[in-house]
């Protein structure tokens, strides 16, 4: 049984990270919420800042003054029928039909549509409208993935499961979202408390607040999130022209706070805000294709990942001090922004950026390169560090000089860095989400130097290195795991006590149930399934296993994981001559997957039918001449 949990550990996290895309009709059941509404009554410039801002725009109903695109009917697939907007578009039965635009979603440099479908969906369609000025190259209407022809039935099509809202986004474009999915009827009652991203969403329910507040209370609890500041200032600037704190350690309460809905990450239970990060999701690391092999954005990753490698981070420097947390704006603008820590009078002159002018002169062309995500929506990287081209050249990374220069190469520019006084070092290492990430890549590379590492970290003060520890431990015997890890199942923390969990799946314990419920968040996702299914068939218990697998397939009939898992569970429990039709369904949803192909070989081998395992394993090793079994296979074979 350990390949199909081999198998399920691989899209662990594919369930829940992405938040790329997003009916809510009335309100979520909850009673404490009271809007944003009653909060401008006291809160007046607060909210007035809010009121102007992408998260109080992030969702809105469709009505004249917040639909930017034109619908006018110029492009025939968008039009107007009295007050209601439309879009014609090819449906998941593949034909054309028009279907009512529910909601707006976003603002800038881009707004999407959401598209009412059965079953309770709201679907984010993936023509989108340029919000741009026209001067910008904006005002019109743009594909997301231009050139591409996506069927129905594939996961990226409009009607499919990657561009559901009700799991891919609810949670982090409206305030107080209820999902309530039902896998019976494969419907969703999605509830919200606010549309959009409003007081609450941060602040948490309001209702206590107010009572405080309209009894004239003073001091004690006010009923609102508490974000305590660290008793302690800020320095002023020392020989080097930076300022540094000094007191007390700086916890960063925004970060819990923006973390949730700017991380790459998977819900794990039903956090409230500001509760612990961890306590609530489980992050991505600076996995391969998510980020570059120096830590550069490359996926949409969103902030938190990048800044958590930061040197800003490491010096308490917390998401509130440059981006003000109401209107969500920058708190000065340029290099006024940095100046605030940093002394204009030392960074912000030829001495240090060494450009006379243009984009060289700005902190964050060379420090916060850019990246672009969905044609037009340029992001910054926050991890604020110093340009390495040759370290970026050696390591297939993008290099910020490269951006305006395009027509010199890493060594032209390394060597004028090194002109200028800088030196040489790995900008990767010093941060925690590095060590992390290093740590959980011995899932890959295991051996006792590796194990060495991994025991050691798992008594780490830092949760992230515990995380990465336990991530790396994947390969090794569950015996062993069971020893190093028991302990771990009763950490403070919700996603290390799972990930503990996850490694020690035959022990009974609440860290398992906890497992089990944040697989369960996940029911409308064959993934999850498949992840239930996996920790089933650990346990002995087969029967369950299928029926979770067949959930997954159920669910989406192309997951090729969910048929390929089914049909090792039939080989395992004695009913291989079954397995054939299940390993055509993979393959027939996911025709260049060498697993795939691969598993076929090692079926017609089971039943004596060489020549056709040969023509399998060849394809195999043609789609990933990188894996060892596939070669090996074919060598096996007469």
């Amino acid at each position: 049984m350990n390949r199909l949990l081999r198998l399920a550990a691989g899209c662990a996290l594919v369930a829940a990270l992405c938040l790329v895309f997003g009916r809510a009709p009335s309100a979520a059941p909850e009673n404490d919420y009271v809007g944003a509404q009653v909060c401008a009554g006291c809160h007046e410039a607060q909210a007035k800042a809010w009121a102007g801002s992408h998260h109080a725009k992030s969702m809105a109903p469709p009505s004249a003054a917040n639909v930017l695109g034109d619908f006018s009917g110029a492009d025939p697939r968008f039009f107007r029928r009295g007050a209601d907007f439309f879009v014609r578009a090819e449906g998941a039965d593949g034909k054309a039909a028009d279907f009512r635009v529910a909601a707006t979603f976003g603002v800038a440099p881009l707004q999407q549509y959401l598209l009412e479908v059965s079953g309770g969906r709201l679907q984010a369609f993936p023509v989108a409208w340029d919000s741009r000025a026209k001067s910008e190259g904006g005002q019109k209407w743009f594909s997301l993935y231009p050139g591409e022809k996506i069927q129905p039935g594939d996961p990226l099509h409009w009607t499919g499961r990657n561009a559901n809202w009700n799991f891919m986004c609810a949670e982090c474009h409206s305030t107080g979202v209820a999902k309530t999915y039902r896998f019976d009827t494969d419907s969703y009652d999605t509830r919200w408390r606010e549309q959009n991203v409003a007081c609450e969403a941060c602040h948490g329910p309001g209702a206590r607040h107010v009572a405080w507040a309209k009894a004239g209370a003073r001091g004690g609890d006010d009923g609102l999130l508490a974000v305590k500041q660290a008793d302690g200032f800020w320095n002023d600037f020392d020989a080097r022209g930076i300022r540094h704190w000094q007191g007390e350690a700086r916890k960063n309460p925004s970060e819990e706070i923006c973390a949730p809905c700017h991380a790459r990450r998977r819900p794990i239970a039903q956090a409230k805000p500001g509760a612990a990060f961890l306590d609530g999701f489980s992050p991505a690391l600076l996995d391969p294709g998510l980020y570059f092999p120096d830590g550069q954005i490359k996926d949409e990753v969103f902030e938190w990942g990048s800044f958590q490698q930061s040197r800003m981070h490491a010096a308490g420097v917390t998401c509130a001090d440059c981006h003000e947390p109401h209107g969500a704006a920058l708190r000065a603008q340029g290099n006024a922004l940095c100046g605030q820590c940093h002394a204009q009078s030392v960074f912000d002159g030829p001495q240090h950026h060494h450009h006379a002018s243009g984009p060289g002169t700005q902190c964050v062309a060379c420090h916060m390169p850019q990246r672009t995500y969905m044609q037009i929506h340029v992001r910054h990287d926050h991890s604020l560090r110093i340009p390495r081209p040759a370290a970026s050249a050696k390591l297939g990374a993008p290099d910020a000089c490269a951006a305006c220069h395009a027509d010199k190469d890493a060594a032209w520019a390394d060597a004028r860095l090194r002109g200028w006084g800088a030196r040489r070092q790995d900008e990767r290492a010093g941060s925690d989400i590095a060590e992390a990430s290093r740590l959980a890549a011995f899932a890959v590379q295991p051996g006792a130097a590796a194990l060495q590492s991994l025991v050691a970290a798992l008594r780490s003060p830092s949760p992230l290195l515990r995380l990465g520890a336990l991530r790396g431990l994947a390969p090794y015997d569950e015996s062993l795991r069971e020893k190093l890890v028991g302990a771990l199942r009763d950490d403070p923390l919700r996603a290390l006590r799972i990930e503990a969990a996850r490694l020690t799946p035959n022990a009974q314990t609440p860290a398992l149930d906890e497992w089990r419920a944040a697989e369960t968040l996940a029911a409308d996702r064959p993934e999850s399934h498949l992840n239930l299914g996996a920790l089933a068939a650990e346990r002995g218990d087969a029967a369950e296993a299928e029926n979770a697998f067949r959930r997954a397939v159920s669910l989406d009939d192309k997951f090729a994981s969910g048929w390929l898992n089914l049909a090792d569970l039939l080989r395992a429990t004695g009913r291989d001559s079954e397995a054939e039709g299940l390993l055509r369904k993979a393959l027939a949803a996911a025709p260049e997957d060498a697993d795939a192909h691969y598993a076929l070989a090692l079926w017609f081998v089971r039943q004596h039918r060489l020549a056709d395992a040969r023509a399998e394993a060849r394809e195999a090793a043609r789609l990933n001449a990188a894996d060892r079994r596939f070669a090996d296979l074919l060598r096996l074979l007469p």
